[in-house]
């Protein structure tokens, strides 16, 4: 029978510790999971938390920013095991459970050297990273080595999803989603496309065709995602990868790789973009000559695809590295940082070559153009905000005054965006308007 016990600080870990709580409840039951708020009233809460670590069968262990400081702070007592939560790790393991250290913050495993000696054997158990926006996924992979370790399968199909199921769901409404998902976003596009074109000569947009509204349209969302959602989705995709590898999510090497990936997804796109402007070619800088033939293009393609390849690279040795132990451990992790820098220095060139590259404004007033590419992070910056929301304010706040504020500023920021893209770089992509 599964028994969890959560081991937490309430001023450092409140929220995380409820969180974890419902997910672990949701798939091994309510009685699965004992936590302090759960003590009966006139109960001694000293030996009632004895009694609960002596039934248990796991203690998961919440580990935040301020672990380390908090252990200090409350070094009061005689002895180390004053600390409450010092006694609840020790006893624990005295008793020989497993511990589950959830890691939530920005910090690493604490090195056990600056750990209270009675707990210093915590620091052998691998942990799970669940620093936002990767916390939910990092709780999966938690409640799969609880499932495991219990002998119960690592997932278990409930009636609601086996509801959901593609097996039980119509053939037809799995056809009609994705097809009535692409006509929606098709058709926003085009309207977007006929907002911009009537804002960028209104006396000409009715006689356009809707080819050359949607071709804007399509430009304005192109643009907008890659520029005003890209640093997003690269933070998310690296947070979501190494939370299931079980591997920090920021440390020196995450942000390196989150930084990589958000400057190939901007430049990218850029390039892309810039590309369809006619007799418009990259120039990247100190490698070409006054005259690139096809030779030079397919060189630098070969570079750019091996600068990918690099990255990549890097992110699937990590894992293999960081179980290496001793000096060829850290000379592994040192390289590895080394390779992902020297992967940033070349994303720099490239987007140092975009920016050379680009055509003259001439006449073009180019205050849109540098207002909408400032405006547009604010739509990762809003994202990054949604997805640390219940860290800050609780598990499950979603009060409708929040949505509501969410939803104002984003439409504000996308209107702003759209007008600004008409008057800016849409006459810089169509000088023909």
């Amino acid at each position: 029978m599964i028994k969890l016990f959560i081991s937490y600080r309430r001023s450092d870990s409140l929220h995380a510790a409820q969180r974890v709580r419902m997910s672990l409840q949701e798939r091994f039951g309510d009685d699965a999971v004992f936590i302090d708020r759960e003590i009966p009233p006139g109960k001694n809460w000293e030996q009632h938390l004895e009694e609960m670590l002596v039934a248990s069968t796991g203690v998961v262990v919440m580990v935040g920013d301020e672990f380390l400081k908090l252990l200090r702070k409350h070094r009061t007592g005689p002895t180390e095991l004053t600390d409450p939560l010092v006694w609840e790790i020790a006893t624990a393991l005295r008793l020989g459970k497993t511990i589950y250290p959830v890691l939530f913050g920005r910090i690493d495993m604490p090195d056990p050297a600056k750990l209270p000696e009675a707990i210093r054997p915590m620091a052998r158990y691998q942990a799970v990273f669940a620093r936002e926006p990767a916390f939910d996924t990092a709780i999966g992979e938690l409640i799969k080595s609880v499932a495991v370790a219990h002998g119960e399968p690592a997932v278990r199909k409930t009636a609601r999803a086996a509801e959901l199921s593609p097996a039980a769901a119509s053939p037809m409404a799995g056809v009609l989603a994705p097809l009535l998902l692409s006509a929606t976003s098709v058709l926003l596009l085009w309207w977007a496309g006929r907002l911009i074109l009537w804002l960028s000569d209104a006396s000409t947009a009715a006689a356009r065709p809707a080819e050359s509204a949607l071709w804007h349209g399509l430009r304005y969302g192109l643009c907008t995602a890659l520029w005003g959602m890209g640093p997003y989705l690269a933070y998310w995709l690296v947070a979501q990868l190494r939370a299931r590898a079980r591997l920090p999510i920021f440390n020196l090497h995450g942000l390196l790789t989150v930084a990589n990936l958000a400057g190939i997804l901007v430049i990218g796109g850029s390039f892309l973009l810039l590309s369809t402007l006619p007799g418009w070619q990259l120039r990247p800088l100190g490698v070409f000559p006054a005259q690139p033939g096809p030779l030079h293009f397919a060189l630098l393609a070969l570079g750019l695809l091996a600068i990918v390849m690099v990255a990549l690279g890097t992110a699937l040795a990590e894992p293999s590295v960081r179980t290496w132990v001793g000096a060829r451990r850290s000379w592994g992790l040192r390289l590895i940082n080394a390779t992902s820098a020297a992967v940033g220095v070349c994303g720099a060139w490239l987007a140092a070559s975009v920016v050379h590259s680009l055509p003259d404004l001439g006449a073009l007033d180019p205050v849109p153009v540098v207002g909408y590419l400032m405006l547009c992070p604010l739509l990762s910056l809003l994202a990054v905000a949604w997805a640390w929301r219940p860290s800050v304010l609780g598990p499950g706040d979603r009060a409708w005054q929040i949505c509501s504020l969410f939803g104002l500023v984003i439409g504000l920021v996308l209107l702003c965006t759209l007008a600004l893209f008409a008057y800016g770089p849409t006459r810089l992509l169509a000088p023909g308007l």
